[in-house]
């Protein structure tokens, strides 16, 4: 598939088919996020893949913003720790940057793969740390349901309203 063509199809997806994602469906789209950059190239940025049922359920019940019912979830982390020790103060804030370029890598994967997915923030942070099993230094930034769209939910291109592109200056019509 061709960049151009991807773009046009990202879109939000809420309903998902039900049948589980191929594990190494599952293992391209975290590869996807690990391509992306990091601050200074340091690898602070970890991914996990959710597919049990139970775990699943557990973060939907503690995230109100997870509105899909979908077979996996793929979760971007990030170690602060490192990113603060090895990039400096700056590290907190860029890797949260560094993880909407991979969440975005894993949306166009996932379009490429005939899956679907959206953005989801998770507000709790003790409690997926629980119920994922995290050390106090890993931040959840991004959770990605993703799963098969389900029968009718829309995969073709979107339509979308063009946006002003400013070139040197802002110009705002006025």
């Amino acid at each position: 598939m061709e960049l151009r063509d991807a773009l046009a199809r990202r879109r939000a997806c809420r309903t998902f088919d039900p049948r589980p994602v191929e594990r190494e469906l599952l293992d391209r789209l975290a590869m996807a996020a690990h391509a992306a950059p990091t601050a200074s190239n340091v690898p602070y940025r970890q991914v996990m893949v959710v597919d049990d049922p139970r775990v699943i359920r557990a973060v939907r019940q503690i995230s109100p913003s997870l509105l899909a019912d979908p077979p996996a979830l793929l979760v971007i982390l990030t170690d602060v720790e490192l990113a603060v020790r090895r990039v400096g103060p700056v590290g907190e804030a860029s890797s949260l940057i560094d993880s909407g370029a991979a969440g975005e890598n894993v949306w166009l994967a996932a379009i490429d793969a005939g899956l679907a997915t959206q953005f989801t923030m998770i507000s709790t942070m003790p409690g997926i740390r629980v119920v994922l099993g995290l050390p106090e230094r890993m931040r959840v930034d991004l959770i990605m349901p993703v799963g098969y769209p389900a029968e009718g939910e829309p995969t073709g291109p979107v339509r979308r309203r063009r946006r002003p592109i400013h070139h040197d200056q802002f110009d705002d019509g006025a």
